[in-house]
This record gives structure tokens, C-alpha cells and sequence, in this order.
């Protein structure tokens, strides 16, 4: 037996060992290529940050951090979340929570001063939610009764966890802002905004929470809409005239002043008038009789039903209660919910569904708080296989004829191919970063080599001119003959629209299926970047480099980092134990006492 076990182990080791061999082998080619490239090309793509060390550049930097917070002494926070999950007995029970960081950086003197703040005993720093679910309801929650499926399983394959957890961050963030007293100016987020966006935008099908009860009427499908138009600025140019639910734009255009002027419209969108009368014809709500339209066209003129004027703030509203019950009253029954089903009344649990468009109400909200207030608010991610740099940005723009390079055989992802790059560069010192590019194109992409762009499905594109994206390294050692050096994170910056506004540059993609969008790029190193200037140098100082764990990664969010893992530790451990109560209180009615009940019926 011992033999065959042995034969198993070395088969196994030597597949892993040729396996490996041709890996490496692969990844030096493309490493060689990715230097050339580099050299070629994307070096201009690059740009070195550390001569922020230069008192003239500093000098030139903190002038336009106070010009933009109107201080030298900028607060920030740094928002981290965690989750759980497990069975016990008949029960499946989801946590989701977040924590928060707050901390000043003085700008007096150099280098600028970094102090955390301690939170009192009134304030929580913290939104935590407990949401134990008994196995006889999880048909509520995954409506799937007729799938065979083991209850577990499927509560895996459902994540609320997760959702939970996504939700308790964005709220955080949303109440922090909101509160003037503690308002910070620069807030850190350990996840991608435009990412959060993408993955919880959803049908308006899918949404069971329309008919929700809330503030004296329900949730119906046009206050769906009108939310999923947000966020509005005029100055960034949101939502835009692309054809991919244009009628976010007539919703902002009408908002912001009604009646409109069709052909004015159609002439903004550049598109058909048959066309742009299909396209807006979901605000009608034909398919709702028992609604008012959202829109009325007379003539050339088109209306918004006043009706739905204060639409937004009502759903906000929905999102701030439901937010508040949940996690600062820890009130689970925040997800329970009467429905109308068939003519008869019953309670249902939130569906993933439902969480998801709490979520991108959520997100929607902290986005327009974020521009009211200047705040400037930052996604960090430190672990991706994205290839929206090397892939779609570089095709796309090499397709519109913005750049021009020759084909080259890149490493798998972004994160691998741009840690290669302080390998072949011995000038580039961190920290660095990238150009930043739109978020759109996570979505826009090449799938011939001769085009079209494309969107999701050919038509779908994210929203563009709200969050740029870009790379950077904060730490690089190169006392050695090897350097030393942290990971490159990908970094979400909000775009802020009362200091961008006309700095700003874009392409022009015209496409058939898409129509006409122009999504911000900052083409080259040389293009003047000041806000990104500002970012990269508020990280660099908050990047302490003081964990060998965490090297190159702002020390703030790995303090929400050790806030939230402490959270993770004592509700797990509050969790796990709980299955000992449970076990001391099985059900308590006999198959007789049941029996007799159901007769008196």
C-alpha cells in the first residue's frame, strides 16, 4: 500500500515540476518581450513620482492640496470590510461588517505629519450585521424551490455575506460623509468603486424589493430607474448621450430643467429620432398601467411627471433607513419584508438581488455626496488578474489611432507584466504609477484586431468620466543587486468635477451599436495630471512601509484591515459558540401537540 501511495506522491511531484518548467519558460519570453514593449513604447506611459522628494515639486503640490481642501490639515479615513458564514443545525447564519480609520495629515513642515485619531465611546466606528436564517426560509432567499439542490451548496452559491459586507463599507463611507462634523477629505476604500458598480448593477427584473412599503408609499419600477440614472454632474458630463441607456441622459437632462426639447436631444445624442423614441420608450411605463408615465411628450417637447421629482431623495431615504436598522440597530428584520404575491399578502427575505441594488443605491449616493463636499475618494485593490490596462485600453486606443506600437506578447495580467518594469528600468525609482484611463474600459475592448469596440454583449459600457483607473508601486528598493519591492496596486480615483472641469481630455469612440462616447484618458506622462499628482503623493506619505507583510500599501487601510480581522475573530467566535444554544432548544412541540393544533384549525 505504502508503494502505490508512493508512486502517486512522485507521479504527482513530477507533472508539478514540468508543469512549472514550462511556466517559467513562458514567462521569461514574455518578460523579454514586456521589456521592449517597455522600452519601445509604454515607457511614455509611465510616470516616476519620485521627485515628489523635490521641495519645488512639493511646493507646487501642497498648493494645490490646499487650494482643492481649502487646508493643510486633511482628515481621511480608510474603510475596510469583512464577512462570514456558517451552519448551525437547521440554521445558516451570514455576518457582514466594516471599520473604519481616521486619522489628519499636517502639511507643516517636511515631511508632513501623520496622526491617527482615537474614536470616542459614542462614536462607532463600525456597521456590523448579524442575519441568522433558518434553513425552512432559504427558499425566500434563493428562489430556487424547484432546483435539486443540498441546502448548504446553495447558500454558498448565494454569497449574502458578502453583499452584506459590501453594503456595511459603502454605508461607513456614505455616513462619515454625511456627518459635517467628521467629514474627511480624502477617504481610502479597499475596494474598486467602478468594480462595485459593474458587478451590482442589475435588471430591473430581477429587483423583488419593488413594492417595498417605505415613507407612507411603495418602491415601484420608475423610482428603479430614476436611481439607476444616477450619479448626475453637469461639469463631468454625466450620465452621457451614449446610446446604452440613453434615457439616463434624458432623465438628468429633465431633472435638471423641464420640458426638453426633442430635436435638441436627438441632435446632443447624434442619433435617429425613430431611434432615440425607441430608446427612451421605458420611461412611458407601458408595461405598468397601474403607474403614471415618468415622461410626457407633446409635440417636441418633452416632460417629467413632477410626480417623480423628489424620486431620488425618496429612494436615498430607503437606502439610509433600511442601512440604519440594519446596522446600527441591528435589526434583522430590517430584511424581512411584507409582499404582494398572487393577490395575497406574505413576508419575504431580501433577496442577493435586492442587496445588490441597495448596493448600487448606496454607491450612487456616496458618489454625489463625494462631489458636493470635494472629497476626494479612493479604491485600492491589491490582488487582480485585470487586463483592462494591456489589454483593452492599449487595444482600443491603438484601434482609434491614438497610439501606435507593434504586436507583443505581454505577461497574463496587468499587475505581472508592470512588476517587470522596475527590472528592465534601473532609472525608475517608486513611487510610480501609470497614466490614468476611464473606467469605461473595462468594459469598451477590442475582439477582432481590425474592430469594432465593443461593449458587455456588444452594447453594454460603463459608465464614463466617473472613476479613472490607473496602477502604481509605492516601494522599491534598489540597495541591492536585486531590487526589494512591493506589489503595484490598482488604484480607483473619483473624479472631482469642480477641479477637473475643463482639464479633462477624452477620445472620441463612434460606433453603430454604441454611438458616441468619450471617455477620459490622460494619453501620456506628459499630459499635466495634477489631481492624480495630489493622490500619489497623500499615498506615498500614508504608505509607512512598516510591515514586511503589507510593503508599498497605505498603513491606514491595514489598520482597517487589523479593525476589521478583530471584528472577523470575535464575531466568529460569538457565531460558532451560538450553535451550543441552538442545541439546547430543540423544537419543543411533539408530533401529537402538532397534530392537535392543526385539528382545532
Amino acid at each position: 500500500m505504502s508503494s502505490v501511495i508512493s508512486d502517486i506522491l512522485s507521479g504527482y511531484k513530477k507533472a508539478l515540476d514540468a508543469s512549472q518548467e514550462v511556466y517559467e519558460e513562458l514567462y521569461t519570453e514574455r518578460a523579454k518581450s514586456a521589456k521592449e514593449f517597455y522600452n519601445l513604447f509604454f515607457k511614455d506611459l509611465i510616470k516616476d513620482c519620485s521627485n515628489f522628494d523635490d521641495p519645488a515639486k512639493q511646493r507646487q503640490i501642497k498648493r494645490q492640496i490646499e487650494y482643492i481642501f481649502k487646508t493643510d490639515n486633511i482628515k481621511f479615513a480608510a474603510v475596510d470590510g469583512t464577512c462570514y458564514k456558517n451552519r448551525l443545525g437547521d440554521y445558516m447564519v451570514f455576518f457582514g461588517g466594516s471599520y473604519g480609520i481616521r486619522g489628519n495629515i499636517h502639511f507643516e513642515g517636511e515631511p508632513p505629519r501623520v496622526k491617527y485619531e482615537k474614536w470616542s465611546s459614542e462614536q462607532d466606528v463600525s456597521m456590523v450585521a448579524y442575519v441568522p436564517v433558518p434553513f425552512a426560509e432559504l427558499n425566500d432567499v434563493s428562489e430556487e424551490q424547484f432546483i435539486l439542490k443540498p441546502d448548504e451548496e446553495k447558500v454558498n452559491l448565494l454569497s449574502i455575506h458578502t453583499q452584506i459586507m459590501q453594503l456595511a463599507e459603502i454605508y461607513l463611507i456614505y455616513d462619515l460623509i454625511k456627518a459635517s462634523s467628521l467629514r474627511p477629505k480624502f477617504v481610502l476604500w479597499d475596494q474598486s468603486m467602478s468594480g462595485i458598480m459593474a458587478s451590482n448593477d442589475i435588471g430591473t427584473p430581477n429587483i423583488n424589493l419593488i413594492g417595498y412599503r417605505h415613507a407612507g408609499r411603495e418602491l415601484n419600477i420608475a423610482d428603479v430607474l430614476i436611481a439607476y440614472s444616477h450619479p448626475y454632474n453637469e461639469y463631468l458630463g454625466v450620465p452621457s448621450a451614449k446610446k446604452f441607456r440613453l434615457y439616463n441622459y434624458v432623465l438628468s437632462k429633465l431633472t435638471k430643467k423641464s420640458p426638453q426639447r426633442i430635436s435638441e436631444l436627438i441632435k446632443e445624442a447624434n442619433i435617429e429620432e425613430d431611434e432615440f423614441l425607441r430608446r427612451i420608450k421605458i420611461l412611458s411605463l407601458r408595461d405598468h398601467p397601474k403607474l403614471k408615465p415618468i415622461i410626457s411628450i407633446e409635440g417636441d417637447l418633452i416632460h417629467l411627471n413632477q410626480e417623480y421629482k423628489d424620486s431620488w431623495e425618496y429612494t436615498v431615504n430607503l437606502f439610509d433607513t433600511f442601512c440604519m436598522n440594519l446596522f446600527k440597530k441591528k435589526d434583522q428584520s430590517a430584511l424581512i419584508y411584507e409582499a404582494n404575491e398572487n393577490g395575497e399578502s406574505r413576508r419575504r427575505w431580501m433577496s442577493p438581488d435586492d442587496l445588490r441594488f441597495m448596493i448600487s443605491v448606496g454607491i450612487r449616493a456616496v458618489i454625489e455626496e463625494a462631489w458636493k463636499h470635494d472629497i476626494l475618494l479612493i479604491g485600492i485593490v491589491k490582488d487582480s488578474a485585470a487586463r483592462y490596462l494591456s489589454r483593452n485600453f492599449l487595444g482600443v486606443m491603438r484601434y482609434l489611432g491614438e497610439y501606435e506600437f507593434k504586436d507583443f506578447l505581454l505577461p497574463w495580467t496587468d499587475r505581472s507584466f508592470l512588476e517587470i518594469i522596475p527590472l528592465g528600468d534601473d532609472n525608475l525609482n517608486a513611487p510610480w504609477t501609470t497614466i490614468e484611463y476611464d473606467s469605461a474600459f473595462m468594459t469598451l475592448h477590442l475582439e477582432e484586431i481590425n474592430g469594432p469596440v465593443r461593449g458587455v454583449q456588444g452594447h453594454v459600457v460603463n459608465t464614463e468620466r466617473i472613476v479613472v483607473k490607473s496602477l502604481a508601486q509605492f516601494y522599491l528598493n534598489r540597495s541591492r543587486k536585486h531590487p526589494l519591492m512591493g506589489h503595484v496596486i490598482f488604484i480607483d480615483r473619483l473624479l472631482l468635477p469642480s477641479f477637473e472641469k475643463g482639464r479633462l481630455s477624452s477620445v472620441h469612440i463612434a460606433e453603430k451599436e454604441l454611438g458616441d462616447i468619450y471617455p477620459v484618458v490622460f494619453k501620456s506622462n506628459n499630459k499635466e495630471n495634477l489631481i492624480q499628482d495630489v493622490t500619489i503623493y497623500i499615498l506615498k506619505i500614508l504608505t509607512r512601509n512598516l510591515y514586511p507583510e503589507v510593503i508599498g500599501y497605505p498603513d491606514p487601510l491595514h489598520k482597517a484591515d487589523w479593525g476589521a480581522k478583530t471584528l472577523y475573530k470575535k464575531v466568529k467566535s460569538m457565531i460558532d459558540s451560538s450553535g451550543v444554544s441552538l442545541k439546547t432548544r430543540p423544537l419543543n412541540k411533539t408530533f401529537r401537540k402538532i397534530r392537535e393544533e392543526i385539528r382545532r384549525i
